[in-house]
């Protein structure tokens, strides 16, 4: 068998390029084609955030404000990197390999 090859840019995120377009948003680049809320705008305003840090893997304060917020145990709340991750960590609780 042989391959093709194709002589294609490599793939730059958040930048998109369309052919007689100015303003492009690329859902697949998590960008939301309504742009940031006027609420969120606010809050980002008034704190001293840092942005430019990978927010903790196990999210140990975001799990803590949901378990005070639903009066729940945070050992029993789960977080993750979106709907993806979240589905994958439930099929390998559940499901068992074949080997």
């Amino acid at each position: 068998m042989r391959f093709k090859k194709f002589n294609i840019d490599a793939y730059e995120p958040g930048k998109s390029s369309v052919n007689n377009l100015k303003k492009v948003i690329k859902l697949s680049a998590n960008e939301s084609a309504l742009g940031m809320s006027s609420k969120v705008k606010k809050i980002i305003s008034n704190k001293n955030l840092n942005f430019f840090r990978y927010p903790d893997g196990k999210s140990k304060v975001l799990r803590s404000q949901i378990s005070k917020k639903f009066k729940c145990d945070k050992d029993r709340v789960i977080c993750g990197a979106g709907s993806d991750e979240v589905i994958q960590m439930l099929c390998q609780l559940f499901f068992k390999t074949k080997r």
